[in-house]
C-alpha cells in the first residue's frame, strides 16, 4: 500500500511528466500516494496554439485527457483549482473549501499572462495562452470577415480586419505568420468584396528585434518573411496605456486596431508569487540544484519542489533557465527519476540542461529552426518544425492525428467555418455596429446611418431610465428647440 502523499499541482508539461515518471515504476507506486490536480481535465500542448488558431490543426487533436493518463499509470487524478498552499500545515486548499494534505509537494502550475502593470492591457486584449483563446481569435477573424464583406465603405472594411498583435517573441510571430496565411490564402478567395490591402496585421516589439532569443540572422529572416507577407513590424515602441481598439505608445501616435491580442510575456500564478520564497524578478520561484524552493535566506525547503514556468533554475553561465516547453519537460522528467531513485532508497541527482535550440514556425510551410546548434531555415525547417513536435505529441493517438492534419493542410486551405456564438466573440457594441453608408439629407449634411430592424426592435423593447435615456446606451442629440411658449421636457434618449 503506498505510503508517503506525493502531491502535484498543475497538469503541463512538467507537472504531467512528474507524474508518469512515477507512474511507471512499480516500486515508485508501491512507495508514493500520487494526486494530480490540475483545473482542467487535460493536457494542452502549447507550441500547436497558433496551428489551432487558424484551424491547421484541429482543436481536440492537441489535447491529452489527464484522467486517461492517470488510469493508466495508477494514480488519482482530480480537476479542481489551487486557491492557497499552506506551508506550515502542508496543506493545499482547492476550490469549494477542499484541502488535501502532502507529504512531498510538487508545485507546477505554468504562467499566466503578464501585463506588466500597463493601464487597460488586462481590460482590452486578448491573452493567447489557452485553447479558449485560440478558438477565439479563429472564430473572430472568419466573423470579421462576414462583417466586413457587407460593409457598404472602404473605411469600415479597413477598421474591421484590422489586428494588433502586442510582444514580438516566439508567440507574437507564429500567431501573426499564421493569421495571416488564413486571411490571405484561405478567407479572401471566399469573399468576392475583399481584398489583401483591407487586411491589417501589426506587430509591436519593445525591444530591438522580432524573437531576440533567436540568432540576430533567424529574427532578421523572421521579420523579413513576415513583412513580405504583409504584416508591418513595429520595434522599439513600447505600449504605456491601452484603451478600446487602440494602443498608446510612446514616442509615437497610437496604433488602431479592431482586435487586439497580447502575447508580450508570462508570469507564474498569484498563488505561487505570493509564496514566501526567494523569488526572481520575474516572480519565478528560485530553486537549487534538486530543483528545491529557496527560503528568502537562500536555503532549501525540504519536500518542496517548483517546476516549468514557475521555477527560476539557475544556469551554470549565470542567470535562469528561460521559461519554455522543453525546459519544463526536462524538469518534470528529471524530478520524476528522482522521485522514482527516492523509492529505491538512493540519493537525488542534480538537474542539468542543456537547451536544444528552438523551433519558430512561420505559417503555411516555412519555420526556423536550430537544433543543437544547427540552424535551418525554410520548407526544410517546416518539416523540422512538424516532425519534433509531432514526435512530442502525448499518446499515439494524438500522435497520428496531428500527422493527417498536416498532411491535408499539405493539400487543403483551412476550414472557414465559424461556429460559435456570435456573442462569444463580439461584444454588444460590435454586434450592433453599423456597416450601412450614411446618406444625404435633405439640407444637404450627411444624415447618421440608419437604424437596422433589430435596433429598432430592441429599442422599443427596452424600458427607459428614471432620467429618460435607455440603461447602458449614449443619449441622442437633443431635439429642435420647441416654440418660446412651449415647456421644456427632458432630453429624448435613443441607442
Amino acid at each position: 500500500m503506498a505510503g508517503r502523499k506525493l502531491l502535484v499541482l498543475g497538469g503541463g508539461f512538467a507537472g504531467l511528466d512528474v507524474a508518469r515518471a512515477v507512474g511507471r515504476s512499480a516500486a515508485a507506486r508501491e512507495y508514493w500516494d500520487t494526486l494530480l490536480v490540475d483545473k482542467e481535465n487535460f493536457f494542452q500542448f502549447n507550441p500547436l496554439l497558433p496551428a489551432v488558431a487558424v484551424g491547421a490543426v484541429e482543436t481536440r487533436h492537441i489535447v491529452y485527457p489527464l484522467r486517461d493518463m492517470a488510469r493508466m499509470r495508477h494514480i488519482r487524478f482530480v480537476k479542481n483549482k489551487v486557491s492557497a498552499i499552506d506551508l506550515e500545515r502542508r496543506r493545499v486548499r482547492l476550490h469549494n473549501d477542499l484541502e488535501v494534505p502532502w507529504d512531498t509537494l510538487v508545485i507546477a502550475l505554468g504562467s499566466v499572462t503578464h501585463h506588466r502593470g500597463i493601464p487597460g492591457a488586462a481590460e482590452h486584449t486578448r491573452p493567447f495562452k489557452t485553447i479558449v483563446d485560440a478558438m477565439w481569435l479563429r472564430a473572430r477573424v472568419v466573423e470579421l470577415f462576414e462583417m466586413a464583406e457587407q460593409a457598404e465603405t472602404e473605411a469600415q472594411r479597413h477598421r474591421l480586419l484590422s489586428f494588433a498583435i502586442v510582444g514580438g517573441g516566439v508567440t507574437g510571430c507564429e500567431v501573426a505568420a499564421e493569421l495571416m496565411d488564413m486571411m490571405r490564402d484561405t478567407l479572401l478567395p471566399r469573399y468576392p468584396s475583399l481584398r489583401a490591402s483591407h487586411l491589417s496585421v501589426t506587430v509591436i516589439e519593445g525591444g530591438e528585434r522580432v524573437v531576440e532569443t533567436a540568432r540576430p540572422e533567424h529574427s532578421r529572416y523572421v521579420q523579413r518573411w513576415l513583412e513580405r507577407r504583409g504584416v508591418s513590424i513595429r520595434l522599439g515602441m513600447r505600449v504605456t496605456r491601452v484603451e478600446p481598439k487602440r494602443l498608446h505608445v510612446v514616442d509615437g501616435p497610437p496604433v488602431e486596431a479592431f482586435t487586439l491580442v497580447w502575447t508580450a510575456g508570462v508570469q507564474p500564478p498569484e498563488v505561487v508569487r505570493a509564496l514566501p520564497f526567494l523569488h526572481a524578478q520575474d516572480g519565478r520561484v528560485q530553486v537549487d540544484e534538486t530543483l528545491r524552493a529557496l527560503d528568502p535566506a537562500g536555503r532549501p525547503v525540504p519536500d518542496v519542489h517548483v517546476l516549468g514556468d514557475c521555477a527560476a533554475a539557475p544556469r551554470p553561465g549565470g542567470g535562469f533557465h528561460p521559461t519554455l516547453s522543453q525546459t519544463a519537460v526536462k524538469m518534470g522528467a528529471h524530478l520524476g527519476r528522482n522521485l522514482v531513485r527516492r523509492a529505491h532508497g538512493k540519493p537525488p541527482e542534480p538537474f542539468r540542461f542543456h537547451e536544444a535550440g528552438y523551433i519558430i514556425s512561420l505559417g503555411k510551410h516555412s519555420s526556423v529552426v536550430e537544433l543543437f546548434g544547427v540552424p535551418v531555415q525554410g520548407k526544410l525547417a517546416w518539416l523540422a518544425w512538424a516532425g519534433a513536435y509531432l514526435v512530442k505529441m502525448t499518446g499515439i493517438r494524438k500522435q497520428i492525428e496531428v500527422g493527417l492534419d498536416h498532411l491535408t493542410h499539405l493539400v487543403f486551405e483551412h476550414d472557414s467555418s465559424q461556429i460559435l456564438n456570435r456573442r462569444a466573440v463580439l461584444s454588444d457594441e460590435e454586434l450592433n455596429l453599423s456597416l450601412g453608408r450614411a446618406l444625404p439629407a435633405e439640407d444637404g449634411r450627411p444624415s447618421p446611418p440608419q437604424d437596422s430592424v433589430a435596433d429598432t426592435a430592441r429599442r422599443a423593447s427596452t424600458p427607459a431610465g428614471a432620467d429618460g435615456s435607455t440603461s447602458g446606451t449614449a443619449p441622442a442629440p437633443a431635439p429642435e428647440p420647441p416654440p418660446p411658449d412651449a415647456g421644456r421636457g427632458p432630453r429624448e434618449a435613443a441607442e
